[in-house]
């Protein structure tokens, strides 16, 4: 076994184990994208681990136990020893088997036709193109709103093993609550985890800040190895040039409402309110006057205004020229 698959290994023991950090389940995922041999490892490790935790696997661990003695030789020979212990060996023998991926062909076929299931791993990927929006019930029972120019994928085990999601973009989540299994959202080295609650996350990989609003319950940021709890009304801002995050106090309802078609801004900058614009009407904006990109913005836009009204409305002093050619806009001064 060279380095690079023990590493994998190793990653896949401790992904199971729910013991792996953010940078590591990163990379784990990186891996399994790139290879399709790691990608195989991990489908068979997925499912043997979701076929574990199925009722009808339960109800026959005793015939199991015993088939698993025939096949793999397994003697006792004090029979009440091992009729007290087969459980413990059973269990202990499967754990094994997802740890060590030991994944023989005895092992992996025995437990197939046992469960009478095949369970498939695939990754599902909701996109949203510049100027979408869409709605998604996920499998949990939970919804999440995902605006334009925005990726949001995550497993077919989603809701059975795990409620993991892989965003980039931004998205509003209404989290169906599920203590025994925690609902979490991963953008680069950061990681929000809740139960069930409702929040907005902005975390576009060009923005150099991202931003997560919490509207209801609770939730736990983490960024690299450091974890913030927010409570309603509170908002974590990680700038992303300078490795800082800072909590302040926010209407956080305020954030979620381009999911009814406005957009509100507190203390945005022209430029951020641009980049916004131009993922909902899919153009390029420029800003050619240093004096507009230095402006911040308090209040709201109904976004079935056009373009043209929406940055006629920002240039409050009317110093600026916009004009509008194609899928280009330029804004400069008069």
């Amino acid at each position: 076994m060279n380095e690079q698959d023990e590493l994998f290994d190793n990653l896949l023991s401790e992904y199971f184990n729910h013991t792996i950090s953010v940078e590591d389940r990163e990379k784990i995922f990186s891996m399994i994208t790139e290879s399709t041999v790691y990608k195989e490892k991990y489908e068979k490790a997925a499912k043997l681990n979701a076929l574990l935790h199925l009722p009808v696997f339960e109800n026959s661990k005793y015939e199991d136990y015993q088939l698993l003695r025939e096949k793999g030789n397994i003697n006792s020979t004090n029979s009440q020893v091992a009729a007290k212990t087969r459980k413990f060996i059973f269990l202990r023998y499967a754990a094994a088997a997802v740890v060590l991926i030991l994944m023989t062909s005895l092992v992996t076929t025995y437990i197939y036709k046992s469960s009478n299931q095949n369970v498939a791993l695939k990754w599902i990927s909701n996109s949203t193109p510049l100027g979408g929006q869409t709605k998604v019930e996920l499998p949990d029972g939970s919804t999440v709103w995902i605006n334009a120019k925005t990726n949001l994928r995550y497993s077919s085990m989603f809701g059975l093993t795990d409620r993991e999601i892989y965003l980039d973009g931004e998205a509003y989540f209404e989290v169906h609550k599920n203590k025994e299994l925690p609902f979490s959202v991963f953008m680069g080295n950061m990681k929000v985890t809740a139960t069930g609650t409702q929040f907005n996350i902005r975390s576009y990989s060009d923005d150099k800040k991202w931003e997560v609003d919490l509207l209801e319950g609770g939730v736990n940021v983490t960024i690299s190895d450091k974890t913030y709890s927010l409570i309603p009304d509170e908002k974590i801002v990680y700038d992303r040039t300078n490795l800082s995050a800072t909590i302040e106090k926010t209407d956080a309802k305020l954030a979620a409402r381009w999911t009814q078609g406005k957009l509100n801004f507190y203390q945005a900058s022209i430029p951020e309110i641009c980049k916004m614009l131009e993922r909902h009407f899919n153009v390029k904006i420029i800003i050619d006057s240093e004096e507009l990109k230095d402006k911040q913005f308090f209040g709201s836009i109904n976004m079935d205004m056009s373009l043209r009204e929406i940055l006629e409305y920002l240039d409050v002093d009317k110093k600026h020229k916009i004009e509008i050619k194609e899928e280009t806009v330029k804004i400069k001064r008069k």
